[in-house]
C-alpha cells in the first residue's frame, strides 16, 4: 500500500510518466478480470483481445482521473470505467444483420407458440422443424442473439437494472425497488430456474467467478457455461417482464 501511494505521489505531484506507466502495468489484471466477467455473456466469435484493448483505454482514463488522496481503492474507482469502455464498444457494434434479425424473430415466435401449446421449451430438433431453419444456421442465429440480449439487459428495467437485481443480495435489492414484494418476486422467479442455471448465476453474480473459473467448478465447457447463463437470464427476463407492476 505504501509503495502504491509513493507511485501515485510521483505521478500526480511530480508528473512522473514512468510512475504512470508502472501504475497502468500494475493494474492490467483489472482489465483481464473485467473481460472475464463480461465475455461470459457474449457469443463465441467475440475475441477477448478486442475487449481488452478497450478495457485498457478505460484503465488509462481511470489512472488520469483518480485522486489517491481521497482514500478510495483504485480498483473500486477503475473497474466501472474499464467496463464502461468495453460496454460502449459493444453497443457501437450492430451484431444482427437484417436477415438474421428476421430469422431470429421467426425463431422466437415459434418458440413462444410451442411453449404456449405444450408448456415447455422446444428442443433444437423441434425448433428446426418448426422454423424451417437448419441446425447449423439456428446455432449461429442464437449465438448472435446472445449479444443482442445482453445489450438490452444492460439498459434500465423500469428504474432497476435486471443484471443488478440478479446480482444483488435481497436486502440490497430493496434499495432499488419501491416494494419489498418485488424482492420476494425476484427470489421466487430465480427458484424456478434449473439447478444448473441457478448455480451459474450464483457463481457469476455472488461468487464473482469468471467464465473459465465457472467452467472448471461445474466441469463444463466455457461455451456451455455461456449458454446456461444466457438461458437463465432470458428466462428471468421473460418472467419479470410479466410482472412489471412490481417495478414502478
Amino acid at each position: 500500500m505504501a509503495l502504491d501511494k509513493a507511485l501515485w505521489k510521483k505521478y500526480r505531484l511530480d508528473d512522473n510518466q514512468q510512475a504512470r506507466e508502472e501504475i497502468i502495468l500494475k493494474h492490467l489484471g483489472l482489465v483481464r478480470y473485467a473481460v472475464g466477467r463480461i465475455i461470459i455473456m457474449l457469443p463465441d466469435q467475440i475475441e477477448s483481445e478486442d475487449l481488452e484493448s478497450y478495457g485498457i483505454i478505460g484503465l488509462i482514463e481511470a489512472v488520469e482521473k483518480f485522486d489517491f488522496k481521497r482514500g478510495v481503492e483504485f480498483s473500486t474507482f477503475a473497474l466501472p470505467r474499464i467496463k464502461g469502455e468495453i460496454y460502449d464498444y459493444l453497443r457501437s457494434k450492430d451484431w444482427l444483420p437484417d436477415n438474421m434479425r428476421r430469422e431470429l424473430k421467426r425463431v422466437e415466435e415459434q418458440r413462444e407458440s410451442f411453449k404456449a401449446k405444450t408448456g415447455r421449451e422446444p428442443g433444437q430438433e423441434e425448433l428446426t422443424e418448426l422454423t424451417g431453419i437448419n441446425k447449423k444456421r439456428l446455432n449461429t442465429i442464437e449465438r448472435h442473439s446472445q449479444l443482442a440480449n445482453w445489450i438490452s439487459l444492460s439498459q434500465d428495467f423500469d428504474g432497476a437494472e435486471l443484471i443488478e437485481l440478479i446480482a444483488a443480495d435481497l436486502d440490497q435489492a430493496v434499495d432499488k425497488l419501491s416494494d419489498e414484494e418485488a424482492v420476494n418476486l425476484l427470489s421466487e422467479k430465480i427458484e424456478m430456474l434449473s439447478k444448473k442455471e441457478k448455480l451459474v448465476l450464483s457463481l457469476y453474480y455472488y461468487e464473482e467467478l469468471t467464465q473459465v473459473e465457472i467452467a472448471e467448478v461445474m466441469e463444463l465447457s466455457a461455451a456451455r457455461v455461456s449458454q446456461l447463463h444466457s438461458q437463465a437470464v432470458r428466462r428471468l427476463r421473460g418472467m419479470l417482464s410479466r410482472s412489471k407492476e412490481y417495478f414502478f
